[in-house]
């Protein structure tokens, strides 16, 4: 069983909008959180999907995909604290109802609505041979990391061996719940909010699904504006055949 988890938590205060979180903002008419559903609903690769949601929204939630007719949401949970909390709630959810440990859990931003379908069916074909998978994007700049103000020569990393962090983050349900026993609270050296973070900080290697596409998370108003000029894109391709 493939099972996706999509994270509708946030209140989106970066937004800087009338207090709606950013998920549930409509774009052409349609809430964000719907496109990005509606690409794992429709996704051959995945079962069943769980929603973590901003818990004063979930009644908002669950009558949009009764208007979506989203067949493959089986459950939405309360979301967290923090990103953390949020994968720990649907994770329990998932763990109640799932008959295998190697079972593929596939964790999504639910406003991260670009994702292609063959991203996420490449993150589950990784995860069942080698039980984990991180999307990423190679980075067109070069990058410079310095804890300084100032760089030397060090500091500069090859373009062609680094990479943005994305999304989906995907694992065997059995390595997922071991991730999660053993970073329980811990907030050193950093939080270990992301899944993908907290597996590497326990000694293991991630393997890396690459993508190219505009796979971008909307945060700020900029992001929205992008996302409403990326969907008019797709859509004059799809009517003109470009």
């Amino acid at each position: 069983m493939n099972y996706a988890i999509i994270l509708a938590g946030g209140v989106g205060q970066r937004m800087r909008n009338s207090g709606m979180p950013k998920q549930f903002l409509e774009v052409f008419g349609k809430p964000i959180i719907i496109y990005t559903l509606e690409k794992f609903d429709s996704c051959s690769s995945i079962d069943r999907i769980v929603v973590a949601c901003n818990a004063s929204w979930i009644d908002h939630m669950e009558k949009l995909l009764r208007k979506y007719a989203l067949s493959k949401v089986v459950q939405v949970v309360s979301g967290g604290r923090n990103r953390q909390e949020s994968i720990e709630n649907a994770l329990n959810y998932i763990v109640n109802n799932s008959k295998s440990n190697d079972d593929i859990v596939v964790i999504h931003d639910g406003v991260r609505p670009l994702v292609e379908s063959s991203i996420i069916s490449e993150n589950v074909r990784v995860a069942q041979k080698y039980g984990s998978a991180m999307t990423v994007r190679p980075v067109i700049e070069s990058v410079v990391i310095t804890d300084d103000q100032t760089a030397s020569f060090d500091d500069f990393k090859k373009r062609d061996d680094t990479y943005s962090l994305t999304a989906p983050q995907t694992f065997k349900l059995g390595l997922l719940k071991d991730i999660y026993a053993k970073t329980k609270d811990i907030e050193q050296p950093i939080p270990l909010l992301d899944s993908a973070l907290a597996y590497t900080y326990l000694g293991n290697n991630i393997y890396i699904v690459k993508e190219n596409n505009q796979n971008i998370k909307i945060t700020t108003p900029e992001d929205y504006y992008i996302l409403k000029a990326m969907l008019e894109l797709q859509e004059n391709k799809y009517v003109f055949g470009i």
